[in-house]
């Protein structure tokens, strides 16, 4: 057994369960402590299920530390902000790729703090669209419930796309490097995408029972790889001079004003912060949840602002002439600054590898995606719900929701064979949605601490008298961002250059509210109508 703590009922919770069932004078208790000890779970998680109206279906395989591990490793934080400073180095030059991720994680913090207490408050899988249904006025509760299930389902969808595109292209680049004669054609890069969607769905159905074990070795690795990425640039690579790295604004994106140019390159920065709350999808298998599962997203918030503020200003000391960065034949700026800093073979080893951490991070990404999309299935808010929610008795993971985001990746895959603006269109959408599903699920707690602050339910991570303020800062936040993340990277774009996010977007949520009056409102009744003390409201 683990160590004694407090849980926010002011009882000793006992730590995880024995695995042994103890005696008992009920058969009832006896039975329970079956449940208990093959789930893993212990008495402050099964009192927020039962809090909740939820029966445990998944086990408790990971703590605290390794939970800090999986969400690193599913962020990818570091390897991706590496590879998508484009818009920044375009809009605000060198200055704003790094002032950017400062001011960002500065705005992250109450809207980590927010969700963070929220997870505390209803550890669940839905996150987001639990806690809308949960918090929100209760004349409004079921329909902004289903548009934020929604958006966040298309947004994890769309997000483990472009992870897997990511790996595809950069597999591309490294053949690229290595044979000039390659053409890459877009059906390679699918073909790319399929193979390692196909490989992270094997991976966690097939392996489910060893996966949550390697996530620290995993995250070993991530750390090593880092400083071989640093260390070899900041030696061998030519120097800009400060004055430039800090001070040298520019709008190459034609704004014809450098402060909206600026504005426009923070984009990087702000989808470098997002999916921290991958530990808050997770929750129904993390141990001590309400009290872990706040701890963890607090950490990897710090921990992946250092490692993305080192890239950058890595990057920005090592990029003397921005215009050749830009214009390197790899696409990606980083490659040219590798390439400056080390022989073609040690580039092709530190670019596999990063392929691989990306990979593995796929696979992390992958188990949090069908998380939420079981959760929102399991609430009867997707077609073909009872499917989709369907738990693998064997290896107590939701099999068939892995299979649809495999497939559906498939298929957005196949898009980019005939057009690559209709492919980043829709995968631009990731961003804008789950800022959507952050500012309103925040805001609803906002909202209900204001007006029935007697109706919140205790928690273990409690912002106290620090809440308002909080709430107010995070959600001021996710709406700037929001707005921000629909703009293109340069004035008077072509339709190649748009950011097709604002109508994709509104088409979604338009196409859920025509489903929602069709079809859903008669089935959909959000999570809230099993919470303990909210039942009566729906029976």
């Amino acid at each position: 057994m683990s160590g004694t703590a407090t849980d926010y009922y002011g009882r000793k919770d006992e730590g995880v369960v024995e695995l042994s069932p103890r005696r008992s004078n009920s058969g009832r208790e006896e039975a329970q402590d079956d449940a208990d000890s093959i789930y893993r779970t212990t008495s402050a998680d099964n009192r927020d299920m039962q809090r909740m109206g939820r029966k445990q279906e998944f086990i408790r395989q990971y703590r605290l530390f390794s939970m800090i591990s999986f969400v690193t490793i599913a962020t990818s934080a570091w390897c991706l902000n590496a590879f998508v400073v484009t818009p920044a180095l375009l809009d605000g030059g060198i200055p704003s790729m790094i002032f950017s991720n400062v001011w960002c994680f500065v705005g992250y913090l109450p809207v980590i703090l927010s969700m963070a207490e929220m997870s505390s408050m209803a550890p669940i899988a839905g996150a987001q669209y639990h806690w809308v249904s949960e918090f929100a006025p209760e004349n409004c509760q079921q329909i902004l419930s289903y548009l934020t299930g929604w958006s966040s389902t298309l947004a994890w969808q769309a997000g483990n796309a472009v992870g897997l595109f990511l790996v595809g292209t950069l597999i591309q680049a490294i053949i690229g490097l290595n044979n000039p004669s390659y053409v890459p054609q877009n059906w390679h890069g699918t073909l790319l995408v399929i193979a390692v969607g196909c490989t992270t769905v094997l991976t966690n159905i097939f392996g489910s029972r060893i996966v949550p074990h390697t996530q620290n070795a995993i995250f070993a690795l991530s750390l090593m790889a880092f400083v071989a990425f640093l260390v070899p640039i900041w030696v061998n690579a030519p120097l800009a001079e400060s004055k430039d790295v800090w001070g040298h604004w520019e709008d190459k994106g034609d704004w014809a004003n450098l402060g909206l140019s600026v504005l426009v390159g923070q984009i990087p920065a702000i989808a470098a912060f997002q999916g921290i709350d991958t530990a808050a999808h997770m929750s129904e298998e993390v141990r001590q949840a309400s009290d872990s599962v706040p701890k963890v997203m607090l950490a990897v918030l710090c921990f992946n602002f250092l490692e993305t503020l080192l890239v950058a200003i890595t990057l920005g000391y090592h990029m003397p002439n921005v215009e050749d960065a830009l214009n390197d034949a790899s696409t990606y700026p980083v490659v040219h600054v590798l390439m400056k800093s080390m022989s073609l073979p040690w580039v092709t080893v530190l670019l596999a590898i990063i392929c691989l951490l990306l990979t593995l991070g796929n696979v992390s990404y992958l188990a949090a995606v069908s998380r939420d999309l079981f959760a929102f299935a399991r609430d009867d808010g997707l077609p073909f719900s009872k499917w989709l929610s369907k738990v693998d008795q064997k290896r107590k993971i939701p099999t068939n929701a892995y299979i649809f985001c495999g497939v559906f990746s498939a298929l957005l895959s196949l898009i980019y064979i005939g057009s690559p603006v209709a492919f980043y269109a829709i995968t631009s959408l990731g961003s804008v949605a789950v800022l959507q599903c952050y500012c309103l699920s925040i805001g609803c707690i906002l909202w209900r601490r204001i007006c029935q602050p007697d109706t919140i339910p205790a928690a273990r991570f409690s912002l106290g008298r620090w809440g308002i303020p909080v709430n107010c800062a995070a959600v001021v936040f996710s709406f700037w961002s929001f707005f921000w993340s629909f703009w293109p990277q340069t004035n008077h774009p072509t339709a190649a250059g748009f950011n097709w996010a604002s109508p994709i977007f509104a088409a979604v949520i338009i196409g859920a509210l025509i489903y929602y009056f069709i079809v859903g409102r008669k089935r959909y009744f959000g999570p809230v109508a099993l919470v303990e003390g909210r039942k009566e409201h729906f029976s």
